[in-house]
């Protein structure tokens, strides 16, 4: 009997260690995945912080100096009749009139006012709007998208499309996107089709890249998961699922 005692308290004790020992590893992965997520933050809420910068400065800086630039030079022109018919000089006009519309253009691209301004839906519909053209249209359905998601939440959902949507615009070469967006509960559903010229999907095992690594550290930080379906010649699906309460 004493020799049985010795044998199960053993056991048990060996058992209790393994236990322990699986506890002690499993709180380790917790602390790094925090430790990974507060890295992740850091660096898109850094990301977000420079883009604003970046932007401001060219808006309302070099923006409004090219502005005031333009304004004076039409002025100078109205009233020196001497000048004032001259094609050159208009055409010269005209063209800084463009590298200021351009230069707004990209300020607005980085920074989504109408984010800010009205919301993550309007945001995406405005989005979607900017990018279509002659050759490329954009179909917007968006289900039950909440007004009250965290901002940063918010900022992250539309980069995140707008990663997508540039993604299928430069390299599928798409003339048709189909972009849906849905809200349950704490969780969106994204999910983006196009009819662009497809990829073998085997080649983004390991593959890195500026696009592709801010993609993934975006849904990671969300707490997201992602697929992606597509073939050459056939056009290309990704499916995303998002936790709204990730920064919370």
């Amino acid at each position: 009997m004493i020799l049985s005692f010795v044998v199960l308290s053993a056991r048990n004790n060996r058992k209790l260690s393994e236990q322990k020992e699986i506890n002690y590893q499993q709180q380790l992965k917790d602390m790094e995945q925090k430790q990974q997520l507060k890295v992740t933050k850091a660096m898109l809420d850094g990301e977000e912080n420079e883009r604003e910068r970046v932007a401001r400065d060219l808006h309302d800086g070099l923006g409004g100096m090219l502005a005031g630039v333009k304004i004076g030079l039409s002025g100078w022109t109205n009233n020196n009749a001497s000048v004032s018919d001259d094609k050159d000089l208009h055409r010269i006009i005209n063209q800084l009139d463009t590298s200021v519309g351009e230069l707004r253009r990209i300020a607005r691209n980085m920074v989504p006012e109408t984010l800010l301004k009205f919301g993550l839906e309007v945001a995406l519909k405005d989005l979607c709007e900017f990018y279509m053209r002659d050759g490329l249209h954009i179909a917007f359905e968006p289900f039950n998208i909440e007004k009250d998601i965290v901002l940063t939440v918010q900022l992250n959902i539309y980069r995140i499309v707008q990663e997508l949507i540039s993604n299928a615009i430069k390299h599928a070469r798409a003339t048709h996107i189909m972009l849906q967006c849905s809200q349950n509960a704490d969780t969106i559903f994204i999910t983006i089709e196009d009819d662009g010229i497809g990829f073998d999907t085997e080649i983004l095992d390991g593959k890195k890249g500026m696009g592709l690594d801010n993609l993934r550290n975006r849904i990671a930080f969300l707490k997201g998961r992602f697929e992606i379906t597509s073939a050459l010649n056939e056009g290309t699906t990704i499916n995303i699922e998002l936790n709204t309460n990730a920064d919370r």
